[in-house]
């Protein structure tokens, strides 16, 4: 009939989840997508869970956590230990008609808006991946300087500005961007972590442009045991050691990664020796900088810091639900 309005679908969103050992932080996530403003006439979303604990599902059945979602979810399990394995099944199972691709973490739980938000950077011209700001919900108040670090936060953006990166704690993807160029995280960072810098470095380098969501905010749970000096320590080794291997695979910047590694230990163990007097805060960000320069340097040397293996993972899951 003349008279009647077609209805256009919406855009087709999946959201890609991979889970390990948190059963409580994947029911509060989906949770918290059943709060988004977007109504089904206006979007389509499917929740995609790849779920790495095949002894331990998160879910007894997939009905269950269809039952807990406002969207139709796909979950499955992967067998293959390591953060890359789930990240890329999560891409095998997507919707072949996707028109967005969106990445979340299973200890965070999202704003109201914060699709609507995403959605909308993406229709800026010429952008190929949105990350939106991440702030910490800490168990229990911790230390001061971490406060004064911002050392759990990512943001505050300003609106649509550029990025060099994006994350796997909060970002949006175009599908065809990753179906045309067969874009899959690199199995070289399975248990090491810092997969998804790598990805998103590949993604801008292949074009397109990286955006800020600036209101598509996600709150990231902390446990006490990461609010700590030897937690962080750990994590910023990890992301200098990131940043060599990734150099070593572009076979590009080595000899400025070895500079800013020298650069790194040097300024730190100065802010730590000299001006870290009376100041927890520099002293602190003083020896984190010396551990990430000691990263770049043992990436150079080819040494690969195992971050997300089996014991590792499980020792910081331990109390994460």
């Amino acid at each position: 009939m003349s008279g009647d309005r077609v209805m256009t679908p919406g855009p087709h969103i999946a959201v890609c989840v991979a889970t390990y050992l948190r059963p409580k932080g994947l029911r509060s996530l989906i949770e918290s997508l059943n709060t988004q403003t977007l109504r089904p006439d206006q979007v389509r979303v499917t929740l995609v869970i790849a779920d790495n604990a095949p002894d331990a599902p998160a879910a007894a059945s997939p009905g269950d956590l269809q039952n807990l979602s406002r969207w139709p979810v796909i979950y499955v399990t992967e067998g293959e230990r390591g953060i890359v394995a789930a990240r890329n099944r999560t891409l095998s199972e997507v919707p072949p008609d996707a028109d967005f691709i969106a990445f979340l973490d299973d200890d965070e739980v999202v704003s109201d808006r914060w699709l609507a938000e995403m959605l909308k950077t993406m229709a800026l011209p010429d952008t190929v991946a949105a990350q939106g700001p991440v702030e910490p919900r800490y168990r229990q108040t911790p230390p001061a300087w971490v406060e004064a670090l911002n050392l759990f936060r990512m943001g505050p953006y300003e609106q649509g500005v550029e990025l060099v990166s994006a994350a796997t704690n909060n970002s949006v993807v175009r599908a065809s961007a990753i179906r045309d160029r067969w874009l899959r995280f690199d199995p070289r960072f399975n248990i090491s972590g810092g997969e998804d810098e790598e990805f998103f470095t590949r993604l801008r380098m292949g074009g397109g442009t990286i955006r800020a969501a600036a209101e598509a905010l996600v709150w990231d749970d902390v446990p006490e045991n990461r609010a700590s000096i030897r937690w962080l320590r750990r994590r910023w080794f990890r992301k200098g050691n990131t940043l060599s291997r990734i150099a070593l695979i572009r076979r590009k910047g080595i000899a400025m990664r070895a500079v800013k590694s020298v650069g790194a230990m040097g300024w730190g163990a100065v802010m730590c020796l000299c001006l870290g007097f009376g100041s927890r805060a520099r002293w602190v960000r003083g020896l984190l900088e010396v551990y990430r320069g000691a990263g770049m340097m043992a990436g150079l040397l080819r040494f690969e810091f195992a971050e997300y293996s089996s014991a590792a993972v499980k020792v910081d899951r331990v109390g994460g639900g």
